[in-house]
Protein backbone atom coordinates (compact mmCIF):
# COMPACT_ATOMS: atom_id res chain seq x y z
CA UNK A 1 0.00 0.00 0.00
CA UNK A 2 2.80 2.37 1.12
CA UNK A 3 4.23 1.98 -2.73
CA UNK A 4 1.19 2.18 -4.01
CA UNK A 5 0.70 5.36 -2.47
CA UNK A 6 4.20 6.83 -3.58
CA UNK A 7 3.03 6.04 -7.08
CA UNK A 8 -0.26 7.71 -6.85
CA UNK A 9 1.52 10.69 -5.43
CA UNK A 10 4.13 10.81 -7.96
CA UNK A 11 1.60 10.87 -11.02
CA UNK A 12 -0.15 13.35 -8.90
CA UNK A 13 3.21 16.14 -8.96
CA UNK A 14 3.73 14.79 -12.29
CA UNK A 15 0.77 15.83 -13.93
CA UNK A 16 0.36 19.14 -11.50
CA UNK A 17 3.76 20.04 -12.84
CA UNK A 18 2.93 19.25 -16.40
CA UNK A 19 -0.56 21.63 -16.43
CA UNK A 20 1.79 24.23 -14.47
CA UNK A 21 4.86 24.43 -17.04
CA UNK A 22 1.46 24.56 -19.95
CA UNK A 23 0.17 27.52 -18.30
CA UNK A 24 3.65 29.04 -18.01
CA UNK A 25 3.93 28.20 -21.81
CA UNK A 26 0.89 29.96 -23.15
CA UNK A 27 1.49 32.97 -20.76
CA UNK A 28 4.60 33.51 -22.58
CA UNK A 29 4.15 31.85 -25.97
CA UNK A 30 5.17 34.39 -28.83
CA UNK A 31 3.97 33.54 -32.52
CA UNK A 32 7.11 32.84 -34.34
CA UNK A 33 6.38 34.87 -38.53
CA UNK A 34 6.17 31.82 -41.04
CA UNK A 35 9.13 32.88 -42.95
CA UNK A 36 9.25 31.36 -46.69
CA UNK A 37 7.12 29.08 -48.16
CA UNK A 38 4.93 26.83 -47.18
CA UNK A 39 3.63 23.43 -48.78
CA UNK A 40 0.86 23.13 -47.34
CA UNK A 41 -1.29 24.58 -44.19
CA UNK A 42 -3.12 22.57 -42.04
CA UNK A 43 -5.96 23.35 -40.05
CA UNK A 44 -7.13 21.15 -37.04
CA UNK A 45 -10.51 21.63 -35.69
CA UNK A 46 -12.16 21.29 -32.51
CA UNK A 47 -15.64 20.33 -32.61
CA UNK A 48 -17.53 21.36 -35.13
CA UNK A 49 -18.32 24.90 -36.76
CA UNK A 50 -21.11 26.69 -35.39
CA UNK A 51 -23.98 28.20 -37.42
CA UNK A 52 -22.21 31.95 -36.71
CA UNK A 53 -18.94 30.44 -37.33
CA UNK A 54 -17.32 31.64 -34.60
CA UNK A 55 -16.00 29.36 -31.96
CA UNK A 56 -12.68 27.33 -32.08
CA UNK A 57 -13.42 25.86 -34.55
CA UNK A 58 -13.84 28.74 -37.19
CA UNK A 59 -11.30 30.68 -35.66
CA UNK A 60 -9.06 28.03 -36.61
CA UNK A 61 -10.59 27.97 -40.07
CA UNK A 62 -10.56 31.83 -40.30
CA UNK A 63 -7.13 31.89 -39.32
CA UNK A 64 -6.07 29.51 -42.10
CA UNK A 65 -7.53 31.22 -44.64
CA UNK A 66 -5.75 34.14 -43.86
CA UNK A 67 -2.29 32.77 -43.92
CA UNK A 68 -2.88 30.74 -47.48
CA UNK A 69 -4.03 34.42 -48.42
CA UNK A 70 -0.66 36.18 -47.06
CA UNK A 71 1.47 33.03 -48.92
CA UNK A 72 -0.55 33.24 -52.39
CA UNK A 73 0.58 37.13 -51.66
CA UNK A 74 3.95 36.22 -51.69
CA UNK A 75 3.45 34.19 -54.59
CA UNK A 76 3.54 31.43 -53.28
CA UNK A 77 0.95 28.38 -53.92
CA UNK A 78 0.39 26.30 -50.75
CA UNK A 79 -2.37 23.51 -50.14
CA UNK A 80 -4.99 23.86 -47.16
CA UNK A 81 -5.66 21.25 -45.26
CA UNK A 82 -8.62 21.21 -43.43
CA UNK A 83 -8.69 18.02 -40.60
CA UNK A 84 -11.74 17.12 -38.64
CA UNK A 85 -13.66 13.47 -38.85
CA UNK A 86 -17.29 12.97 -37.98
CA UNK A 87 -19.19 13.39 -34.77
CA UNK A 88 -22.80 12.51 -35.72
CA UNK A 89 -23.17 9.55 -38.16
CA UNK A 90 -26.16 12.06 -39.80
CA UNK A 91 -24.01 15.39 -40.40
CA UNK A 92 -20.84 15.90 -42.22
CA UNK A 93 -17.64 15.69 -41.21
CA UNK A 94 -15.69 18.92 -39.42
CA UNK A 95 -13.88 19.12 -42.82
CA UNK A 96 -16.14 19.82 -44.85
CA UNK A 97 -18.03 22.47 -42.55
CA UNK A 98 -14.55 23.65 -42.75
CA UNK A 99 -14.29 23.56 -46.27
CA UNK A 100 -17.35 25.34 -47.15
CA UNK A 101 -16.51 28.52 -44.71
CA UNK A 102 -12.95 28.73 -46.19
CA UNK A 103 -14.55 28.44 -49.65
CA UNK A 104 -17.27 31.41 -48.58
CA UNK A 105 -14.17 33.35 -47.74
CA UNK A 106 -12.46 33.11 -50.98
CA UNK A 107 -10.40 30.25 -51.05
CA UNK A 108 -10.88 28.25 -54.27
CA UNK A 109 -12.21 24.65 -53.86
CA UNK A 110 -9.76 23.09 -55.77
CA UNK A 111 -6.87 24.64 -53.37
CA UNK A 112 -8.60 22.24 -50.35
CA UNK A 113 -7.91 19.14 -49.32
CA UNK A 114 -10.19 17.76 -46.92
CA UNK A 115 -9.50 14.96 -44.47
CA UNK A 116 -12.87 14.24 -42.72
CA UNK A 117 -11.79 10.77 -41.47
CA UNK A 118 -9.75 11.64 -38.19
CA UNK A 119 -11.10 11.50 -34.60
CA UNK A 120 -7.87 12.68 -32.60
CA UNK A 121 -5.00 14.91 -33.43
CA UNK A 122 -2.76 11.60 -33.64
CA UNK A 123 -5.05 10.66 -36.75
CA UNK A 124 -4.99 14.04 -38.05
CA UNK A 125 -1.28 13.95 -38.48
CA UNK A 126 -1.47 10.55 -39.95
CA UNK A 127 -4.49 10.96 -42.37
CA UNK A 128 -2.83 14.24 -43.24
CA UNK A 129 0.38 13.23 -44.00
CA UNK A 130 -1.06 10.22 -46.33
CA UNK A 131 -3.01 13.45 -48.32
CA UNK A 132 -0.51 15.14 -48.63
CA UNK A 133 2.29 12.78 -50.00
CA UNK A 134 5.48 14.33 -50.80
CA UNK A 135 4.45 18.04 -50.06
CA UNK A 136 4.35 16.49 -45.98
CA UNK A 137 8.11 16.50 -46.82
CA UNK A 138 7.86 20.52 -47.14
CA UNK A 139 7.45 22.93 -44.76
CA UNK A 140 4.00 23.04 -42.66
CA UNK A 141 2.29 25.19 -41.02
CA UNK A 142 -0.17 24.02 -38.85
CA UNK A 143 -3.16 26.12 -37.19
CA UNK A 144 -4.57 25.12 -33.68
CA UNK A 145 -4.60 26.76 -30.39
CA UNK A 146 -1.73 27.65 -28.07
CA UNK A 147 -2.44 25.11 -25.57
CA UNK A 148 -2.76 22.61 -28.18
CA UNK A 149 -0.01 23.33 -30.10
CA UNK A 150 2.67 20.82 -27.65
CA UNK A 151 0.12 18.20 -28.45
CA UNK A 152 -0.41 18.88 -32.22
CA UNK A 153 3.57 19.02 -32.54
CA UNK A 154 4.36 15.83 -30.94
CA UNK A 155 1.96 14.39 -32.95
CA UNK A 156 2.81 15.63 -36.47
CA UNK A 157 6.66 15.13 -35.83
CA UNK A 158 5.45 11.14 -34.19
CA UNK A 159 3.54 10.94 -38.33
CA UNK A 160 6.67 11.76 -39.67
CA UNK A 161 6.56 15.63 -40.44
CA UNK A 162 9.50 17.40 -39.25
CA UNK A 163 9.52 21.07 -40.65
CA UNK A 164 7.07 22.18 -38.93
CA UNK A 165 5.65 26.09 -37.89
CA UNK A 166 2.91 26.05 -35.45
CA UNK A 167 0.99 29.03 -35.98
CA UNK A 168 -1.54 29.89 -32.91
CA UNK A 169 -5.39 31.10 -33.96
CA UNK A 170 -5.93 32.24 -30.43
CA UNK A 171 -3.10 34.90 -31.01
CA UNK A 172 -0.21 35.34 -27.68
CA UNK A 173 -3.16 37.06 -25.42
CA UNK A 174 -6.32 35.39 -25.79
CA UNK A 175 -7.44 33.92 -22.37
CA UNK A 176 -6.91 30.23 -21.73
CA UNK A 177 -9.12 27.89 -19.68
CA UNK A 178 -7.89 25.92 -16.64
CA UNK A 179 -10.02 22.90 -18.27
CA UNK A 180 -8.42 22.87 -21.40
CA UNK A 181 -4.49 22.85 -19.93
CA UNK A 182 -6.19 20.36 -17.36
CA UNK A 183 -7.36 18.09 -20.13
CA UNK A 184 -3.71 18.66 -22.05
CA UNK A 185 -2.33 17.17 -18.95
CA UNK A 186 -3.87 13.90 -19.67
CA UNK A 187 -4.16 13.91 -22.88
CA UNK A 188 -0.90 14.81 -23.80
CA UNK A 189 0.93 12.28 -21.79
CA UNK A 190 -1.91 9.60 -23.13
CA UNK A 191 -1.13 10.44 -26.82
CA UNK A 192 2.75 9.39 -26.61
CA UNK A 193 1.46 5.76 -25.30
CA UNK A 194 -0.77 5.56 -27.88
CA UNK A 195 1.11 6.63 -30.33
CA UNK A 196 4.40 4.28 -29.26
CA UNK A 197 1.89 1.24 -29.46
CA UNK A 198 0.26 1.95 -32.72
CA UNK A 199 3.85 2.49 -33.93
CA UNK A 200 5.37 -0.84 -32.02
CA UNK A 201 2.35 -3.09 -33.64
CA UNK A 202 2.87 -1.35 -37.38
CA UNK A 203 6.65 -1.84 -37.32
CA UNK A 204 5.83 -5.84 -36.52
CA UNK A 205 3.46 -5.81 -39.47
CA UNK A 206 -0.40 -5.66 -38.19
CA UNK A 207 -2.44 -3.52 -40.99
CA UNK A 208 -3.18 0.20 -40.09
CA UNK A 209 -7.04 -0.27 -40.61
CA UNK A 210 -6.98 -2.89 -37.55
CA UNK A 211 -4.75 -0.38 -34.99
CA UNK A 212 -6.27 2.90 -36.02
CA UNK A 213 -8.61 2.55 -32.62
CA UNK A 214 -5.77 2.90 -30.82
CA UNK A 215 -4.75 6.41 -31.74
CA UNK A 216 -8.69 7.36 -32.36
Amino acid sequence: MRRLGKLLLFVVVAYLLLVGAMRVYVETYRQDPVQGPVSAIVVLSSGPVRDDREGRTGMRTRAGVELYFTQREAGHDPKLVLSGGIIHPESPSMAEDMRDFAVDLGVPSDKIIVEGRSGSTLQNALFSHQLLGDAASGQLAVVTDRFHIPRAWTSFRWAGMSDLVMVSADGETEPVDWDNLMGEGIKWPANAVRGLVFSILSTVGWAEKEILWIIE
